[in-house]
């Protein structure tokens, strides 16, 4: 999510990196937050969706973020 709108992944992912498409989120921006998982706005991605979107379960999504990602929780609230 970018600006609290769903961009979607473009290409396969490369080591740490992923190109998202922004052309409908104009005032998108370099170094703008990105949420991989989370909430942004009204905008969502649960473990749930992501792995639904990859055809696994939501264990298998959340173990197989490497540890040099960084993890921010905020506000103690659990996003189902």
């Amino acid at each position: 999510m970018v600006h609290g709108k769903h961009a979607p992944i473009i290409g396969a992912n490369a080591m740490d990196s992923t190109m998202v498409d922004v052309t409908d989120i104009p005032e998108a921006a370099a170094w703008d937050e990105v949420v991989l998982m989370g909430r942004q706005g009204d905008c969502k991605i649960t473990a749930h969706d992501l792995a639904a979107w990859k055809g696994t379960v939501s264990y298998e999504v959340l173990v197989g973020w490497r540890s040099r990602l960084p993890r921010i929780h905020l506000g103690g609230e659990m996003v189902d």
